[in-house]
C-alpha cells in the first residue's frame, strides 16, 4: 500500500494535506500545527497505518530549512510508535514498512530490529510467500541474518 493511499484512510489525511500546503507556502508555523493535528488524529486511531503516514509526512516538513533536524526526530519517533503497534497487531506489512522507512533514514539498528521481528512473525507462520517478503525487504536493507532473512544495513 502506497503512503498516499494510507494518508487518505483516516482523519489524519486532511491535516497532512494542510501541512503539505503550508510547506509549499513555506509557512513553518502552520506546517508544524497541521502536522501535530495529523499526529493527534493518528494516535487516536488504533492502527499503525496513520502513524506511518504521519511519520512520512514529517519528512516533508524537513524540506523547510529551519526544521530539518526536528522533522527527522518527529519522523523517527512516529515510525517507532507505528512499528510497536504493527508488532502488537502482528502486521507483517507494518513491520516491513517501518523497516524500509528506518533504512531510508539511515538508522541501521532500527531497521535490523524491524527485520528480526518480521522474521519472528513469519517463522510462526511458515508461509513461503511471507518468508519471501521478509527476505526481499531484508535484501534491500543489506546483509543476511542467521535465520536466512537479511537484515537492513543501510
Amino acid at each position: 500500500m502506497r503512503v498516499a493511499k494510507i494518508e487518505t484512510l483516516g482523519q489524519w489525511g486532511t491535516h497532512i494535506d494542510e501541512m503539505d500546503e503550508a510547506v509549499a507556502a513555506n509557512d513553518t508555523s502552520e506546517s508544524i500545527r497541521a502536522w501535530r493535528r495529523a499526529y493527534s488524529a493518528a494516535l487516536s486511531h488504533p492502527s499503525w497505518l496513520g502513524l506511518f503516514a504521519v511519520a512520512t509526512a514529517a519528512l516533508r516538513i524537513g524540506t523547510l530549512p529551519s526544521l530539518t533536524q526536528s522533522a527527522a526526530s518527529l519522523s523517527r519517533e512516529s515510525y517507532w510508535i507505528a512499528f510497536f503497534r504493527a508488532r502488537q497487531q502482528r502486521s507483517l506489512t507494518g513491520v516491513l514498512r517501518t523497516a524500509e522507512a528506518f533504512a531510508v533514514l539511515g538508522d541501521r539498528d532500527a531497521a535490523e530490529r524491524c527485520v528480526r521481528v518480521a522474521d519472528q512473525l513469519v517463522s510462526n507462520d511458515d508461509d513461503a510467500a511471507e518468508v519471501n517478503r521478509v527476505r526481499d525487504v531484508a535484501k534491500c536493507c543489506g546483509r543476511r541474518g542467521a535465520s536466512g532473512a537479511a537484515e537492513c544495513t543501510t
